[in-house]
């Protein structure tokens, strides 16, 4: 019986055009194949509404068009909604298999991967507790430095800033010299990310920066900036093994990737380096010792930069890469030889189903 398979897309979060851009392109690219040539049927599409957060099913069919799916984002009234929980509820009495393209908060965070794995969802949602680590990114940054005792690959110098220790940030960050980069804890695709070369002249845009993360994150980093290359790395993950995909060389200007470089006709320049090179090898290996060391499930990116010397420095990991057409992760799967629509049924074949685990003891009977 072949693949049968509904897409979770939109969202309430900042991140919410990333979300619908994955999944025009992988519309696109399915539309764009004879039926007799589509790895994978698209039973449903569940559109989840920035606008009142409820999901609406957006009927798909054999003439369906990317017309359609915009009309249906447009026009939110011509479909009755239902709540996440509800929707869940009712895929679940279908059978149906879902691929979670929620980017960001609550999407990506461990939120809707919670309710998930409660109701017993089948589809690429993945660890909730593991989502809730890599989308932090100050946490994650902690994990992956406890993996590396040898300093071969480092984490920046940052600072954490809440609610309670925001005022202070002039102070905290007087011990970080140099260059700092200032973003939120939590967002993705680079949102309120800027680099500042001159912290001491810049305190009142600073300030400003802050007040605009805090109304999206419940916490900020400013982190020391690493001169040098930025690199991205992905993965793919079996049930068995890791395989990481080809390195992806940003080239940005200012040497700094903020959200606008990230999006179609953006200033970054991405190339893939060759897998013989030594960056390639040492990346892949990094990415593989911390993919293994985290029960991360169908696919990941991770950020890096590497210093003129050599040096590795760990950025960030990205819990669902975007699945956009220009996105640096789409360009890793083509190097590898693998389109994105081949990379649902890859994903649905060789990835382990998360296992919703007993939490009763009954220590009588142990």
């Amino acid at each position: 019986m072949p693949l049968e398979v509904s897409f979770l897309f939109g969202g309430i979060s900042t991140e919410y055009d990333g979300s619908v851009i994955s999944l025009t392109n992988i519309v696109s690219s399915y539309l764009a194949l004879y039926h007799t040539e589509r790895p994978f049927s698209v039973r449903n599409l569940y559109h989840v509404s920035r606008n009142d957060g409820l999901v609406r099913e957006i009927p798909f069919h054999n003439g369906f068009t990317i017309g359609d799916l915009q009309a249906y984002m447009s026009d939110s009234s011509t479909l009755s909604g239902r709540t996440l929980l509800e929707t869940f509820s009712n895929v679940i009495s279908r059978g149906e298999y879902v691929v979670n393209l929620l980017h960001g908060q609550f999407g990506e965070d461990g939120g809707a991967q919670t309710l998930a794995t409660l109701l017993g969802l089948r589809g690429t949602f993945g660890d909730p507790h593991v989502a809730s680590l890599t989308m932090n990114k100050f946490a994650m940054s902690s994990f992956v430095s406890s993996l590396f005792p040898n300093d071969n690959v480092k984490i920046p110098k940052t600072v954490l800033l809440t609610a309670r220790n925001v005022d202070d940030w002039p102070k905290l960050a007087s011990s970080i010299q140099g260059p700092i980069v200032v973003k939120p804890n939590s967002l993705g695709s680079s949102l309120f990310a800027e680099l500042f070369h001159e912290p001491a002249r810049s305190e009142a845009e600073i300030d400003a920066l802050l007040r605009t993360i805090f109304s999206y994150d419940n916490s900020a980093l400013i982190q020391a900036f690493i001169p040098g290359n930025e690199y991205t790395c992905g993965c793919l993950i079996r049930s068995s093994d890791v395989i990481p995909l080809p390195i992806v060389k940003i080239d940005a200007d200012r040497q700094f990737c903020s959200r606008d470089q990230k999006y179609p006709g953006n200033l970054s320049r991405k190339a893939v380096v060759e897998l013989d090179a030594d960056v390639s090898k040492r990346l892949q290996s990094a990415v593989k010792i911390i993919t293994s060391s985290i029960a991360l499930y169908n696919m990941a990116r991770f950020d890096f930069r590497v210093t003129n010397d050599g040096q590795i420095w760990f950025l960030e990991c990205n819990y669902i890469p975007s699945l956009g057409e220009d996105s640096s992760f789409v360009k890793m799967l083509h190097d590898y030889g693998m389109s994105v629509l081949e990379l649902i049924p890859w994903i649905a074949v060789n990835s382990a189903p998360l296992v919703k685990t007993e939490h009763f003891v009954n220590y009588e009977s142990v």
